[in-house]
C-alpha cells in the first residue's frame, strides 16, 4: 500500500469508545484451578466407560483445549459451530445443529462442553438433536452459568462457577468477535453516546 508522506500527515483518526470492560470476575489462576478439579470429578464419573467430547464452538475453545489435558489422553474429541447470539442479547435461534455427524455419535456417552449457561436454549436444542442423533448419554459441563431467577429448561452436571447475570468476555466468550483472548474473564458493558462523552483513557 502506497503511503502519503509525512508531511501532510494529519494524525489518526480518532476511535470512538462504544464499550466498556469491566472488573475481573474470575482470573486465569481462579479458572485453571477450577479445571483441574472439574477434570477430576469427569475422570471419576467416566471411569468405566468410554466417552466423547464435544465442544461447542466458538466460546468454548479455550476451556476445552485446557480441560482436556488433564483428561485421559485417549479421549475423543468433537467440535460443532453453533449461532445462537448477536451482540449482547440471545436471540433464540440455533444455527449449526444440522451439522451433527450421526456417525460419530450414535451409541457414545457424550459430554457436552460449553462455555456459558444462559438461557439454556442452546443446550437444550443441543441435547435432543443429540439423542436423535443416538447417542446413548448425554451429559454438560460448562464453564459459567448465569444466576437466574427462572428455571433453565436444562441443568449440566458439571458447572465451574455461577456468576451474576451480566454480560462477559474473555477466555473465549466474546463481543461481535473481540475480547477472546483475554485471559480473565471480565463484566463487560455497551456505552451509549453520553456515556462514551464520560469515559476517559485508552482503549484497552
Amino acid at each position: 500500500m502506497r503511503e502519503e508522506g509525512m508531511s501532510g500527515f494529519k494524525g489518526y483518526p480518532k476511535m470512538g469508545r462504544h464499550y466498556k470492560l469491566g472488573k475481573v470476575l474470575l482470573s486465569r489462576e481462579v479458572i485453571q484451578k477450577r479445571i483441574v478439579e472439574l477434570s477430576v470429578e469427569i475422570r471419576k464419573a467416566y471411569r468405566k466407560k468410554p466417552f466423547l467430547v464435544l465442544g461447542l464452538l466458538n466460546g468454548s475453545l479455550f476451556f476445552v483445549a485446557d480441560l482436556l489435558r488433564n483428561l485421559p489422553l485417549r479421549t475423543e474429541v468433537e467440535f460443532l459451530q453453533l449461532k445462537s447470539y448477536s451482540g449482547t442479547s440471545s436471540r433464540g435461534y440455533i444455527q449449526g445443529l444440522e451439522l451433527i455427524d450421526k456417525k460419530k455419535i450414535a451409541s457414545k456417552n457424550i459430554l457436552v462442553i460449553d462455555d456459558i449457561l444462559d438461557s439454556g436454549l442452546t443446550l437444550s436444542a443441543v441435547k435432543e438433536a443429540l439423542y436423535k442423533a443416538g447417542a446413548s448419554a448425554v451429559e454438560f459441563c460448562v464453564l459459567l452459568k448465569k444466576k437466574k431467577k427462572e428455571q433453565l429448561p436444562i441443568e449440566p452436571r458439571w458447572v465451574g462457577f455461577e456468576i451474576p447475570d451480566e454480560f462477559v468476555v474473555g477466555y473465549g466468550l466474546d463481543f461481535e468477535g473481540m475480547f477472546r483472548g483475554l485471559k480473565s474473564i471480565h463484566s463487560f458493558s455497551t456505552l451509549g453516546e453520553e456515556d462514551e462523552k464520560k469515559e476517559e483513557g485508552p482503549l484497552p
